[in-house]
């Protein structure tokens, strides 16, 4: 986690907190925004179809619809073979 909060800070002049927290992961992580007071929370998603996130649930979807504090930034999933964002 060390590595990409440092590759985070270098591209794109970020500073990142990376914790380990047991719980929920949405409300987890609702709680962490609430209690850190970030600009931003910015998540990822694997990129399941729609029925699938309707179906299983999603802890970006979660996050979006009840993180009240933060904005949160949805970065969508890549496909097989795709660059990494950063």
């Amino acid at each position: 986690m060390e590595k990409l909060a440092v590759e985070a800070f270098q591209v794109a002049m970020v500073r990142t907190v990376a914790r380990v927290v047991e719980g929920d992961p949405g409300k987890v992580i609702c709680r962490e925004a609430k209690r850190l007071k970030p600009a931003a929370v910015v998540m990822g998603t694997r990129g399941r179809s729609l029925i699938q996130s309707v179906l299983q649930g999603s802890v970006s979807e979660y996050c979006f619809h009840n993180c009240k504090w933060a904005p949160v930034i949805i970065v969508p999933g890549k496909e097989d073979g795709d660059e990494s964002l950063v």
